[in-house]
């Protein structure tokens, strides 16, 4: 039997003796007890209370935020966003189908470890409740990298918390936005994030188990291309080059420490300046300086010639659409841009569809779709689901 769980036995027997009154902070019970999460998403079509758990083997990593002052009471500051002694850190793994995290070393090494009465990893960090106050759980992933081979990767499981880049007087994480030698939406960075508020009210750590329900932090764009119903520009899919967003931008950042209110600030975006001498050069084409090449989907969506998909965030200015008349090297090439979205402000875990007739030299007809952004299906598992019990 592990340390761990010698402490909780001789606590609960002391906590069955005395009441609650009567033992000191020190002596609390709760404090043996470690904090056990549960990790989900939420979707457009569920709510908090039923929710897809996270597929085994995902990793995210986790820090605790707790009132550490000997005075605190439920309604003090955390100390954030500087990170000390009321915030800790650890690394954790789904470790079945139905959502069980367990604590893990930082490189995730499965060799040779010793595993508690939980299933953790006995030399891991982890986490227990500190006090009967509020606890905050902050807990991050990359949805694109949830299984990687280790935890040493240039995503999330390495940046956090090891790097602090400061944004705005707020300590953020910096992703990269741009296209660069990435060859579908799946390479691109996905933050994924969840925070909840909890504190233990049961006798045994099952009772007071942490329930994580993960967002995407960044916007989805999708755009779906069909000929006119009119005919007067007959297109082949190979014809159609490329779509771009335009003026959207090249570095999200994602918050990764609370405020000493307990909130958390939104993720944010370098906004993009036009005079920055890297965009002169297709300033002339591109008023807007910046511009990502969107990709192409495998499979277009019902109806539709041709798909396009990417992760974005920032402002969007405009969609620009290169296609040709035909297959000859001398083919009429129309590059058109759809004006419609100027100024638009991509909001996290919202997900943007236009769906556009092309005809010569410009866009016939747009439908615009925006809706919250669902976890995709392939990353996320349908098969289990967490129940929260304090949502009605």
């Amino acid at each position: 039997m592990t340390i761990r769980k010698y402490l909780y036995i001789a606590f609960a027997l002391l906590m069955a003796s005395c009441s609650e009154t009567e033992i000191e902070e020190s002596q609390d019970p709760v404090r043996s007890m470690p904090v056990l999460f549960s990790a989900g998403n939420t979707e457009a079509t569920v709510t908090r209370a039923t929710a897809s758990y996270m597929p085994k083997n995902s990793r995210f990593v986790c820090s605790m935020f707790f009132h550490a002052g000997v005075n605190d009471t439920i309604g003090s500051e955390f100390g954030a966003p500087v990170a000390d002694v009321n915030m800790t850190t650890a690394w954790l793994k789904i470790s079945n189908t139905v959502g069980n995290a367990v604590y893990r070393n930082q490189a995730y090494d499965e060799d040779n470890i010793k595993k508690d009465t939980y299933g953790f990893d006995d030399a891991a960090k982890c986490f227990y409740w500190q006090n009967r106050l509020n606890h905050i759980f902050l807990a991050l992933a990359d949805n694109n990298k949830l299984s990687s081979e280790d935890g040493s990767d240039t995503g999330t499981l390495k940046l956090f918390p090891n790097v602090q880049t400061q944004y705005k007087n707020q300590y953020m994480l910096a992703y990269d936005l741009t296209r660069g030698d990435k060859t579908s939406m799946a390479e691109q960075p996905d933050p994924i994030l969840a925070l909840e508020t909890a504190r233990p009210s049961g006798g045994t750590p099952e009772a007071n188990r942490v329930k994580l329900f993960f967002k995407h932090q960044f916007a989805q764009v999708q755009v779906n291309l069909k000929s006119s119903l009119d005919q007067s520009a007959v297109i082949d899919s190979a014809w159609i080059e490329r779509v771009e967003l335009l003026g959207v931008a090249e570095t999200g950042y994602v918050p990764y420490c609370i405020l000493s209110d307990g909130t958390l600030p939104a993720a944010t975006s370098l906004p993009i300046n036009v005079d920055d001498n890297k965009y002169q050069s297709t300033i002339k084409d591109n008023p807007y300086g910046s511009s990502f090449n969107m990709f192409k989907r495998s499979t277009p969506v019902g109806g539709y010639l041709k798909s396009f998909e990417c992760i974005a965030f920032g402002t969007l200015q405009g969609i620009r659409i290169t296609w040709r008349e035909s297959d000859a090297a001398d083919a009429v090439k129309h590059v058109t841009t759809y004006k419609g979205v100027k100024n638009l402000t991509l909001k996290s875990g919202t997900k943007y569809i236009y769906n556009m007739e092309l005809r010569r030299s410009l866009i016939a007809e747009v439908t615009a779709k925006i809706k919250p952004w669902e976890m995709d299906t392939a990353n996320y598992s349908a098969d289990g689901t967490i129940k929260d019990d304090n949502q009605n």
